[in-house]
């Protein structure tokens, strides 16, 4: 197992740290991360936009201008984040965290144990950005996604499958997360027709 896996738990050690407050600001997750990191500021907000806190007004919007903003910037080749203000001092509710971070303990051990570097060949820069253009438009779409019930959830939880795959180089993981696109599409065109 690769270096990149162990991460992954470090990363999820990081966040239960930072949850053990009352409020939890954004940019105390932000803080916790480090900016110079980009994959992870799409795998946070895609991880709490995929979990029951997705019901709070307005998470679900704001999650997903995260990603769009971060995958744009991973487009464009930034080698840093910065967020604007207004995200940055979003509060969250620190007992709540703890607890999804808590119930989803598992899945990442789970995923530390199993997910390894493989077909790394998928994620040199000149494919690297069909993840990273699905997580812009995942992004961009959330906040309408928000008003029919569950589809802000699929999106989200497509961005964190492949924001896992390229945390780790997992391109098996990236071809799982092709999969709730696929859902919310035919969700989505049960819900038209």
């Amino acid at each position: 197992m690769g270096d990149k896996t162990h991460r992954l738990d470090a990363l999820f050690q990081t966040l239960q740290d930072v949850s053990k407050r009352d409020t939890v600001m954004v940019r105390d997750v932000v803080a916790a991360i480090g900016r110079r990191s980009m994959v992870p500021f799409l795998l946070v907000p895609a991880f709490l936009a995929a979990t029951p806190l997705s019901g709070i007004p307005g998470l679900s919007t704001a999650c997903g201008l995260t990603i769009a903003l971060v995958s744009l910037r991973m487009l464009l080749d930034f080698d840093h984040m910065a967020l604007p203000k207004w995200i940055e001092d979003r509060p969250l509710d620190g007992a709540k965290l703890r607890r999804i971070l808590n119930t989803s303990a598992p899945v990442v051990h789970w995923i530390d144990r199993h997910a390894r570097t493989r077909w790394s060949w998928m994620f040199q820069r000149s494919l690297i950005w069909l993840p990273q253009t699905l997580c812009l438009i995942s992004g961009l779409s959330m906040p309408f996604l928000e008003f029919i019930p569950f589809t802000a959830s699929i999106a989200a939880t497509g961005v964190c499958v492949l924001s896992l795959s390229m945390f780790i180089h997992d391109g098996r993981l990236f071809l799982i997360g092709l999969v709730p696109y696929l859902a919310l599409i035919y969700f989505l065109a049960a819900c038209i027709t």
